[in-house]
């Protein structure tokens, strides 16, 4: 399952984010940053070993927390894969 925080600092660090995810004992398997051509504003999707419900969590515990004086929105990120149907 990924989560997706926005509203990151542009001089965020891969390190950093996981610092914040270390805190709450995420298992992270990936990390992608991305400006998507805004310099002052980072997002990162971060891809972890848990289910919908751990990734949920998750971001709940993220939604909403003030950092380096910015508000992080995060929110589990769901992705319809098709798998299962038409069988």
């Amino acid at each position: 399952m990924n989560v997706l925080i926005s509203n990151l600092p542009g001089d965020v660090t891969e390190a950093e984010i996981l610092e914040i995810l270390k805190e709450h004992g995420v298992p992270v398997t990936e990390l992608k940053l991305n400006n998507e051509g805004n310099a002052d504003q980072m997002t990162a999707v971060v891809e972890l070993d848990t289910d919908h419900a751990g990734a949920k969590a998750l971001a709940s515990m993220v939604h909403g927390k003030f950092w380096k004086g910015r508000t992080l929105s995060a929110q589990a990120m769901t992705i319809f894969t098709g798998e299962g149907l038409n069988e």
